[in-house]
């Protein structure tokens, strides 16, 4: 088995100002993370936050901290820091090779999307998802062929409120698995799960959005980690 994993994500539009960070890290006994984090200070979006949290929780993951013993310090870190006006959703799924499971630890009530057996789902949410803000909810599974985790932003989960147009995230990831089509590859999911999720918004996207999603799949080559990256710049020239 291999662990397969792909992001995909665009900023607000017409905004200089994104609220959305995301990176991968290598786990120190074997395996993957990758934290996602949405910011906010004083209710407006940060950029600040955002990397402030991520890169916080990356370092602590690097020495051996559990995800959610590291999420869990740097919130409470970031609401000393700047006095309860900065906000920060984090979101983190790990491949950990120790426990040979997929585990996710995350603080917000953004929807965790899930395939498995022909079968879309949400994980499902605490009934009072402020009393997780600062003490993360973990889901851990074992690795089972096919399982498919995704990751959502805000931005993704309400595309097209503000038009009565909104996501069916569970029929837009459905429709990737018609019975005409061939199993859609990790950075297919997250492509057209963003496209989707920005035609909702007329092609205007009223939020950052990104789209983390992690495939448990047959392993293709012995010992070889392959990563690849496309990353848009903005130049005239």
């Amino acid at each position: 088995m291999e662990i397969q994993a792909a992001i995909a994500k665009i900023d607000q539009y017409s905004s200089n100002e994104e609220g959305n960070k995301v990176e991968i890290i290598e786990r120190p006994n074997g395996g993957i993370s990758i934290v996602l984090a949405e910011g906010k200070l004083n209710g407006n979006r940060s950029k600040g936050v955002s990397m402030k949290a991520v890169h916080a929780v990356l370092n602590l993951i690097a020495e051996g901290v559990p995800d959610s013993a590291s999420a869990r310090v740097v919130l409470h870190r970031i609401r000393d820091e700047h006095r309860d006006a900065a906000d920060v959703n984090i979101s983190i799924i790990s491949c950990d090779l120790r426990s040979n499971t997929i585990v996710i630890t995350k603080n917000n009530a953004v929807p965790v999307l899930t395939f498995e057996d022909g079968e879309s789902r949400f994980l499902p949410l605490d009934a009072d998802p402020e009393s997780h803000k600062y003490d993360p909810v973990v889901y851990q599974f074992e690795f089972r062929l096919g399982q498919t985790f995704i990751l959502l932003t805000e931005g993704v989960k309400n595309a097209g409120s503000y038009s009565e147009n909104k996501i069916d995230l569970r029929t837009a990831l459905g429709s990737l698995y018609d019975d005409d089509n061939d199993e859609p590859g990790v950075q297919d999911i997250a492509n057209n799960l963003l496209n989707q999720a920005i035609a909702h918004d007329s092609g205007r996207p009223r939020d950052d959005m990104t789209v983390v999603v992690l495939k448990v799949s047959p392993a293709i080559t012995k010992d070889i980690r392959r990563e690849c990256v496309s990353f848009p710049i903005n130049q005239s020239f």
